[in-house]
Formats: C-alpha cells, sequence, structure tokens
C-alpha cells in the first residue's frame, strides 16, 4: 500500500481479496494518501473459494461481499461481479 500511492493516476479503487481484521482498509487508505493526493477508494472483497472447485466457486459465487462507504465504489463493484451472480 505504501507503494500505490507513488504509481496512482486518476479514480482507482483498491481492493483487498482476503478476509482481513476490521480497519484493515482504513490502514490501506493511510499507507497509500502518503504519496498521493487524489481520489481513491479502499473495498474489503473477501473471496470464499473452496479447496477443488475454487474456479467454479468464483464463476457462480453464492455470496458476493463488498465492504465500502463510498457509494461509486460500490456501483462499480456491483456492476463489476453482475455476470457472476446467480
Amino acid at each position: 500500500a505504501d507503494e500505490l500511492g507513488k504509481v496512482l493516476n486518476g479514480y482507482k479503487i483498491i481492493v483487498d481479496k482476503s478476509t482481513v481484521p476490521v480497519g484493515t482498509a482504513e490502514k490501506v487508505k493511510t499507507a497509500i494518501a502518503k504519496n498521493y493526493n487524489g481520489d481513491f477508494d479502499v473495498v474489503s472483497n473477501p473471496e470464499f473459494l473452496r479447496e477443488g472447485v475454487a474456479v467454479d466457486d468464483f464463476m457462480k459465487p453464492d455470496r458476493v461481499i463488498i465492504g465500502t462507504n463510498s457509494e461509486m465504489a460500490r456501483k462499480l463493484m456491483n456492476d463489476l461481479y453482475s455476470p457472476f451472480v446467480r
């Protein structure tokens, strides 16, 4: 995250794909903001993939979790996942 702020240009969504502790998104946001003062959002989006069927779980998820305070990021993530949600 410290390095991301040095390479961002324009609005971006940074996605934490792991299950992480509460407060991780704020830590990531703070680290990026040290080197970037433009617009960006940090989203939590943990994966629930089972061993042996991970590709099928990704292509046909039974649930998608999107954690964000940003309406723009929420809409873009919903648009991204809409082809995959049953």
